[in-house]
């Protein structure tokens, strides 16, 4: 029996205890019973309907949250079209653990945590002279009988973009959010380390 089905048969037994049955519980449950209803479940709920006076399932008590709505609000303006924060600084700010903001902001609010997108740190006119010239340059080495060497060194960058809570951005609206939170900006020859 479903939650629903369960309320509306409490509905039905509590209306005829209180019009057909004179407030009689007897008569009830002799009733019901005849319905092939089991005499447990009816007193259990005229049992109920007298201590609390409703037919309605009741809120039932749970573990408390450990963030309240009110902190809540404050979490989705701190973070929301946000780069750089880690969910542990957080977390000491509110004095919880970093498990507890990650299901906060998965379960209990709109924010998705997204990957920030790479960009070019150049204008238009550069970026399209680049994008002319070099994809004409593949396509004639390509033609030429050249073939493409792929070495396994690894360049890492001095400008803090390959931190691993610079990649990533929160947002509720990513159409919303600005551009600089939103895309990773690089220069062409920013200083880096060859390894």
């Amino acid at each position: 029996m479903t939650r629903h089905e369960r309320e509306e048969l409490a509905k039905r037994v509590c209306n005829f205890y209180e019009d057909a049955a004179n407030k009689s519980v007897k008569t009830t449950v002799s009733y019901f019973k005849k319905k092939n209803i089991p005499e447990r479940t009816i007193r259990y709920m005229l049992n109920k309907y007298l201590v609390h006076g409703t037919t309605n399932f009741l809120q039932r008590t749970g573990r408390p949250v450990k963030i309240t709505d009110q902190q809540l609000n404050g979490l989705v303006q701190a973070v929301n079209n946000k780069t750089g924060i880690s969910q542990r600084q957080i977390a000491k700010r509110y004095k919880v653990h970093q498990t507890t903001i990650s299901r906060t902001l998965k379960n209990r609010t709109s924010v998705v945590i997204r990957k920030r997108q790479k960009a070019p740190k150049m204008n238009d006119e550069e970026q399209e002279k680049r994008s002319r010239t070099n994809c004409g340059k593949l396509y004639r080495m390509i033609l030429n009988g050249c073939d493409i060497v792929l070495d396994d060194e690894k360049y890492f960058g001095l400008s803090g973009d390959n931190v691993q809570c610079n990649k990533r951005y929160y947002s509720t609206d990513p159409s919303t959010t600005p551009s600089d939170v939103k895309f990773i900006k690089k220069k062409k020859y920013s200083p880096k380390i060859l390894v």
